[in-house]
């Protein structure tokens, strides 16, 4: 049997000490109701910091737009809290009868600071750009583009290699945030901005910190932009993250759940919980034995006690099960209970797959971002099911690349859906996060659920499909969908689990904040 000492140790350990408050804590959002103050500056903080300035070389993608890249670019498509796809800077979208062109028309009122348009030549330099820059996520992303051409003055026509409908969650990330083309031609993107957003840089040191400034009055969203400076600060520690909280240096930042307890009701705080699309997973290298087997890595789902880790260490949050969260395109309630925690079950997956005593894994990779105490929990339960793993601790870089290359039998590692199910599949189920690669039924199944030809209905039967494969399947051991507490400053307002990109791949859209007086 489970034995709760190693969970409340690891909880013990992800905690941070309460501190005596009196405050507030909330689901619903911080609808502040004072007077905006739009002289103010807001303060926030993250635990990484980005390093260079330009989109299209993004290494984290989550981490560009959350660290202030979002309010200096426009992009072309959002995502809301639905999991649906709008256009920003697309007016309306559509595909040709064949599938393979997706016409843009764009806004007409979009302008840069030199007052030049944001028109369809424009739109296309940076297309071009995203998908043929060597880059570490972005080229790879557009992959399914083969040519931009301007059909009108705003207007631009994208030829695909097939039809698919992903391309509009793609560009809702940063391939479709819009540089000027003088920044591309003439600048250094890394280090220089120029978009037609209301704020520029003021001041950037790669890696730590991101100063911007609201620098125009003729900006298109009117009811965005109303915090005159804001500043991005990275705090990787976790200690030194709550002190910059608790004393007033950050005004916003988002939390584990494990350690919000540290800062949650005290006074002049406002907490705001936020289910994500963004989980933890150990992802399963299916080209090493014994996890080519399907019974061993279905008996690996079997030997998580999923519900018990959540209420320890992510105490808020949901456990996985699946590779679509509850309410958007691929979820099947029915996989809820695809691997509820049996470890005799898992011990006999493992005997008829030829393994009676047990298997060892050898090394798995924990990368070391992820919530102290989880590697310590799974270790002792996967014992329970006679399955050994020897952690080994790698930071967020290296332990993917690592994994990637085939040196380790798994990873434990977040594991983000993407802007959507199906347009995030080419991430999850990409080289870095899936050495074995995919498989001839997959690559159907995804092509069926992304046809634009197909109605909506035929396509989500086809995402549902996919997502029921890759469980039963067991490509992965998924453990949970994490809630997020943001905490801030009882002066912020307008901060929502329903604004854009919550539920999918977490970070939000901050443009429409407000501090008041």
């Amino acid at each position: 049997m489970f034995r709760r000492r190693t969970l409340r140790t690891a909880a013990a350990v992800a905690a941070i000490g309460l501190l005596a408050s009196c405050g507030s804590s909330e689901s619903g959002g911080s609808g502040n109701s004072g007077v905006p103050n739009t002289e103010a500056t807001l303060s926030t903080g993250w635990t990484t910091g980005i390093t260079s300035l330009d989109p299209h070389l993004a290494t984290s993608e989550i981490a560009s737009f959350r660290f202030g890249l979002n309010m200096i670019y426009d992009r072309l498509f959002t995502v809301k809290a639905d999991g649906t796809v709008d256009g920003m800077l697309v007016d309306n979208f559509s595909y040709s009868e064949n599938g393979l062109e997706l016409v843009l028309d764009l806004r007409e009122d979009v302008t840069f600071r030199d007052g030049s348009p944001l028109d369809g030549n424009v739109v296309k330099v940076n297309l071009d750009r995203a998908r043929t820059l060597d880059s570490p996520s972005v080229k790879s992303r557009m992959a399914p583009v083969t040519d931009v051409t301007v059909t009108g003055p705003y207007q631009v026509t994208l030829a695909l290699a097939e039809p698919t409908d992903t391309m509009p969650y793609v560009m809702a990330e940063m391939a479709g945030f819009i540089m000027h083309p003088d920044l591309i031609v003439n600048g250094n993107p890394a280090t220089e901005t120029n978009g037609s957003g209301a704020y520029s840089i003021e001041s950037f040191a790669p890696g730590e910190k991101l100063v911007i400034v609201r620098d125009r009055t003729d900006y298109w969203d009117t009811e965005a932009a109303q915090i005159a400076k804001i500043e991005y600060e990275a705090i990787s520690d976790t200690q030194a993250f709550t002190n910059a909280m608790a004393g007033g240096q950050i005004e916003l930042g988002q939390f584990l759940p494990g350690t919000v307890t540290a800062v949650e009701g005290r006074r002049g705080l406002t907490t705001v919980d936020v289910p994500t699309g963004i989980g933890v997973e150990l992802f399963l290298n299916r080209n090493m034995a014994p996890l080519d087997d399907v019974k061993v890595r279905q008996a690996l789902n079997y030997a998580y006690n999923r519900d018990e880790i959540v209420e320890a260490l992510y105490p808020g949050s949901e456990a996985r099960h699946q590779y679509s969260r509850t309410g958007l395109p691929g979820y099947d309630a029915a996989l809820e209970e695809a691997y509820s925690y049996d470890p005799e079950k898992a011990r006999r997956l493992l005997a008829e797959a030829g393994h009676p005593n047990g298997i060892d894994l050898g090394e798995v990779i924990i990368v070391n971002v992820v919530t102290p105490g989880v590697a310590d929990v799974l270790q002792e339960q996967f014992a329970q099911a006679g399955i050994k793993i020897t952690p080994i601790v790698k930071d967020g870089l290296e332990g993917p690349t690592s994994f990637g290359r085939g040196e380790a039998s798994a990873l434990l590692h977040y594991s983000p859906l993407g802007t959507s199910f199906t347009a995030g599949s080419s991430y999850r189920w990409g080289p870095r996060l899936n050495p074995a690669g995919v498989t001839p039924e997959y690559e159907q199944m995804l092509a069926d659920a992304t046809d634009p030809r197909r109605s909506e209905e035929e396509r989500e039967a086809s995402a549902v499909e996919l997502n029921t494969y890759l469980v039963e399947q067991a490509w992965g051991a998924p453990l949970v969908w994490i809630t997020y507490p943001w905490v801030m400053s009882d002066k912020v307002g307008n901060f929502s689990p329903e604004m854009d990109y919550s539920t999918t791949t977490g970070p939000f859209d901050q443009r429409y904040l407000a501090v008041s007086e």
